[in-house]
């Protein structure tokens, strides 16, 4: 029995295909789909120059080699070359080698960077950052045109807010001063009520003595 941890959370993927889109790619790492790697098969210094964020580096004359002593023939690869030959080249090394889920990324580095998918590298970290990696900013930037396109109305519409939330807040601070004095004066009151009826109390209960109780025993 398969212990599937992530099961009920994550839709289960599809077989994949020969040749996956970029986008599929994309979207399997923005979910964080276990279990399939990305292989990057062109050579060592192309790859450290930049490559695609997470992808392993191993180049086509090591390929099969460090393939079979490190993956599972089960997992889903995804590889990508410094062309489309080379990467059909190094898949059909690996499907002829036993492995069952081989797939080449279409349009390899060049169609990853352009839709936006992260990467790393010497050249990569160098490179000016798109919008997309910067949000915060981009929402910044968008909130400022928007203001500026509001023009008066937007900024006459922050005033009346700000002078009615103040007129809120001191309607709200008189009346709960005038309850708190009000509260006070019954309070008082009671106090002073409670404080007559306990003295009437004890007053009463001091009853004059019976003139045959002093003439007992005489």
């Amino acid at each position: 029995m398969v212990n599937n941890l992530v099961g009920g959370i994550i839709p289960p993927q599809p077989p994949i295909e020969a040749q996956t889109d970029a986008h599929v790619l994309k979207s399997r790492l923005e979910w964080g789909e276990p279990a399939f790697t990305i292989l990057d098969v062109r050579d060592r210094s192309t790859y450290n120059e930049g490559h695609i964020m997470g992808a392993m580096p191993m180049p086509a004359d090591e390929l099969v080699e460090r393939a079979v002593a490190s993956l599972d023939k089960s997992r889903d690869i995804y590889l990508y070359g410094t062309n489309e030959q080379d990467t059909a080249q190094a898949a059909q090394q690996l499907r002829s080698n036993g492995f069952e889920h081989v797939s080449q990324l279409k349009g390899g580095l060049a169609a990853w960077k352009a839709i936006g998918g992260p990467t790393e590298g010497i050249v990569e970290s160098k490179t000016p950052p798109g919008a997309d990696d910067y949000n915060v900013v981009d929402r910044l930037k968008n909130h400022q045109e928007n203001l500026q396109k509001g023009g008066t109305s937007a900024t006459e519409s922050i005033k009346q807010g700000a002078s009615n939330l103040k007129e809120g807040i001191q309607e709200g601070a008189s009346n709960l001063k005038q309850g708190i004095q009000e509260q006070a004066s019954n309070l008082k009151e009671g106090i002073k009520e409670g404080a007559s009826n306990l003295k009437e109390a004890a007053s009463e209960s001091k009853t004059p003595t019976d003139s045959n109780d002093s003439n007992v025993g005489s």
